[in-house]
């Protein structure tokens, strides 16, 4: 299974960590709870644990939930502060984020043209 982020995917972050021994359940509940958000209706929802030691994808594809945690092996992710959540967050922050790079310290071009 392949799972494509494209400039059309709606990406929502969790700024307060979430306690990662929750499952399915706790997590589509944080995402209601905290987030004000339905994840039934899409968008991938990113949350961070305590430690900023494990990163969590959580998102329904219409078919079923999906839930990937990664975990550093040396070393914290690098993470928003709520002042510096970008108004929008972008496929290319989640991948430098997931890729060890700190998302709050590069500015991506605005696209040429927005695609709805």
């Amino acid at each position: 299974m392949t799972i494509q982020l494209t400039s059309q995917t709606k990406i929502f972050i969790c700024l307060e960590p979430l306690d990662f021994r929750n499952g399915f359940n706790g997590t589509a509940a944080a995402c209601r709870l905290s987030m004000d958000k339905n994840p039934l209706e899409g968008g991938i929802f990113v949350f961070i644990n305590h430690y900023k030691t494990m990163i969590r994808l959580y998102l329904f594809d219409g078919h079923g939930e999906l839930m990937i945690t990664k975990r550093v092996a040396e070393g914290r992710f690098k993470w928003w502060r709520p002042e510096e959540i970008p108004s929008e967050v972008i496929v290319e922050h989640i991948q430098l984020l997931l890729r060890g790079g700190d998302p709050k310290s590069v500015n991506f071009p605005d696209p040429w043209k927005r695609i709805t």
